[in-house]
């Protein structure tokens, strides 16, 4: 016997419940192996770099861009100004200096074997000269010599014009010809006109740190703007020289920076065939090698996971709208052969490249481009990826003779799912379906597990909708009584005696009739607030007692079908008879003016409450019955009837957690729950993929559930599902034992 580990922690109680195990490790289907199913699991995010990851990057804003980090910080950056991205501390660099030797002209002044005498002299020429403070003066060291030179000319007229200006002003000297030390420093314009990264340098003594994963936004005065894990940056900008439009993303990378664009497997399709096609290719040609470049890409994936080096000469920014369409008209679509994509049996579709010559002739005769692909791929067909899928029976486990469970993990193109199976036997005699409500009342919730524990039973699921104080939202009817009216006619499940199940859409009118039917109350539902004007019945399952009578309400008290009175004391509870009901009247001058004295009139005769349904309840003889919806399958073909019920888009559309009842046709019932919201573990189904999953498991006839956090299965007082929340519920299916069971053979 093997257990999942999953279980480990339950051996000793799994024990005793799983009599029989199986595990079946074949799969029959290998789509997504090793780095696809990673990148199935990771949401389909494909990053290409678009240039080799470096310490850091010089960005250029051409225009207003924002740069955002991972914490949802925007940080405008101003039009033509130079940012740097690193891992690394940054700060200042030292300014480059360039010193070069170059022969020029000047006035020698004096020649003295005394550096002091030469100083002095240069001190009092510059205080009695008045040009001085605009002239160079260098003292030369020439033999034993200190020889004072003023100025510094590339020609001798202008040293001979400043010995005339000299010898004006009494300082003798004459013109000479020596070597000066040109030393040369950058102008600060010219760096921040070319975002030179010179300008900025890693600190000295600074590590970064193994564990240190973070990027640091640097203006050109190495000012750090804003340290986060990743940036994303959005507008018109330079980088590397190269002009770049729309949203990019900086990550970390060892200690490098990574430059991206994240995409997905339908914009990169596009973005390929604007690389490899021209605008002008008949749609027919596109739409043909968007399918060959979808499954190339596919082949990418596995083979180096969700980061695709080897495109980074693909150019992201502006995509033309043809190339949009070709690839939105084929979305989904691939190769595939024996289970498997078809580059696994084809070579040619592991390389991306131009496109075959042939297609656009091709596309010239009648040939679509199904036809196209059907020429040159003979052996393959094409098939969508959402309804590929790869799928293994993990568990299978008997419960009890003619229950069994059933855990099915599966990956599909939108992620992974989990799905639990509880299987009756509706053949067989020993156990018993059947919906319970939370605290035995309309208004309260309840865990699942405590439900099955008070009513003894092996297993269950959660049941229908409710409000948030536990009021169920449609059809409650337990043993022949009614809980709760349907809603909108939704699809129910209906239970009849020795397991008969059928689902049908359920209409109900109700009414008090009063005598022998000389007259009746039509009523306008069970155990609810009342909207305005409408009369509602209240019963037990409500509880003891009746809400507080507001000003102007009127309370009719039958017990036996006898007329115990009207309370019409505000603020009075009127106690609920366990085997009567009460009518509350509402505050309706008009109703009341009708109704009051034809009770009155009527109290010695019997009050009696009738409900009528549709279909009819006693001729099929349902004992019991649970609201939910929409319907999933009828006559054994998918049939969603959500919006003819009712329903709102939030259950109607997406992937989220399911629970579902269905019938199959050898008289099995399958309690199914699907785990979602976890990326990791199940993203859940929508209602179409469970109308198929359940349609593939023989199911004929299905309906909805409530699902979201309230999709749970329980067994044992064990959780074998994954819910995405704790949830306390308001009703529940659950299953139980009839009679002692028979001997087993």
């Amino acid at each position: 016997m093997k257990i999942l580990k999953k279980y480990r922690h339950y051996y000793p109680i799994l024990l005793a419940l799983i009599l029989l195990l199986v595990l079946n490790g074949s799969a029959a289907a290998a789509y997504f192996r090793s780095n696809l199913s990673d990148f199935v699991k990771t949401e389909g995010q494909i990053t290409v770099p678009i240039f080799v990851p470096t310490e850091q990057f010089a960005i250029k804003t051409e225009s207003q861009a924002i740069l955002i980090s991972n914490e949802n910080d925007k940080i405008e950056l101003n039009q033509g100004q130079n940012y740097f991205i690193s891992q690394a501390e940054l700060e200042l660099a030292e300014a480059p200096v360039t010193k070069t030797k170059k022969s020029v002209w000047g006035v020698q002044v004096v020649a003295s074997s005394d550096l002091k005498k030469a100083e002095a002299l240069k001190v009092e020429l510059t205080n009695q000269f008045e040009q001085a403070k605009e002239l160079d003066f260098e003292i030369l060291k020439e033999a034993d010599l200190y020889k004072l030179v003023v100025g510094s000319y590339e020609q001798r007229q202008k040293a001979e014009a400043l010995q005339e200006e000299l010898e004006s002003a009494g300082f003798k000297g004459w013109p000479r010809q020596f070597v000066k030390e040109i030393i040369t420093e950058p102008a600060e314009s010219a760096v921040s006109k070319n975002g030179d990264l010179n300008k900025l340098r890693v600190k000295k003594d600074v590590n970064l740190a193994a564990g240190s994963k973070s990027l640091k936004l640097y203006n050109l005065k190495a000012e750090k703007l804003k340290e986060a894990y990743t940036f994303k940056l959005k507008g018109d900008f330079q980088i590397a020289g190269r002009k770049m439009s729309g949203q990019y993303s900086f990550g970390p990378l060892a200690k490098s920076v990574l430059f991206s664009y994240k995409t997905d497997l339908e914009e990169l399709t596009a973005y390929l065939l604007q690389k490899y096609c021209k605008a002008e290719t008949d749609p027919k040609a596109l739409q043909a090698q968007a399918i060959i470049y979808r499954t190339n890409l596919l082949y990418q994936l596995e083979v180096k996971g969700a980061r695709l080096t080897n495109l980074i000469d693909v150019n992201f920014g502006l995509l033309k709208t043809v190339f949009k369409k070709a690839a939105a008209a084929t979305e989904g679509e691939v190769l595939t052969k024996s289970n498997e994509f078809y580059y696994n049996s084809d070579f040619s579709l592991k390389q991306i490249k131009k496109p075959k010559a042939g297609l656009i002739a091709l596309a010239k005769t009648d040939y679509d481009y199904q036809g196209m692909i059907n020429y040159y791929y003979r052996r393959s067909k094409i098939e969508n990826l959402n309804e590929l899928l790869d799928s293994e029976q993990t568990v299978e486990a008997r419960i009890k003779r003619g229950l069994k469970f059933r855990e099915i993990r599966q990956l599909s193109w939108s992620g992974p799912r989990v799905l639990t199976i509880l299987d009756l036997d509706l053949n067989s005699d020993n156990l018993k379906l059947k919906p319970v409500l939370a605290q035995g009342k309309t208004i309260g919730k309840e865990d699942l597990r405590s439900l099955i524990k008070k009513h003894s039973a092996l297993a269950g699921v959660n049941g229908s909708y409710f409000d948030g104080q536990g009021t169920p939202l449609g059809l409650v009817y337990l043993e022949g009584e009614l809980v709760s009216e349907p809603l909108y006619k939704r699809s129910s499940l209906l239970i009849g005696p020795q397991n008969q199940i059928a689902f049908a859409q359920v209409d109900w009118s109700g009414k008090i009739v009063i005598g022998q039917a000389e007259k009746s109350i039509a009523i306008d539902g069970i155990n609810r607030k009342a909207r305005a004007g409408e009369l509602i019945v209240f019963n037990h399952y409500y509880g003891a007692q009746m809400p507080p009578l507001a000003a102007g309400e009127l309370d009719l008290i039958v017990r036996n079908q006898n007329f115990l009175g009207l309370e019409t004391e505000t603020g009075k509870s009127s106690p609920i008879p366990a085997n009567g009901f009460v009518l509350r009247i509402p505050a309706v001058e008009s109703l009341q003016k009708k109704l009051k004295p034809q009770i009155l009139a009527a109290q010695a005769q019997k009050f009696s409450l009738e409900h009528s349904f549709e279909p009819d309840f006693k001729q099929k003889n349902i004992l019991s019955a649970l609201g939910g919806g929409p319907q999933l399958l009828k006559a054994g073909k998918i049939e969603i009837t959500g919006q003819a019920e009712n329903f709102q888009a939030d259950i109607l559309t997406g992937r989220a957690p399911r629970t579902a009842v269905a019938l199959t046709a050898d008289n099995h019932l399958l309690l199914l729950t699907i785990d979602g919201r976890q990326s990791d573990l199940s993203v859940g189904m929508t209602l179409r993929e469970l109308a198929k999953t359940l349609q593939e498991m023989g199911a004929v006839s299905a309906i909805n559930l409530d699902g979201g956090g309230s999709a749970r299965m329980v067994i044992r007082n064990f959780t074998m599902s994954n819910p995405s929340e704790k949830r306390l519920i308001s009703n529940g299916i659950l299953v139980g034992e009839e009679a002692e069971e028979k001997d087993e053979d």
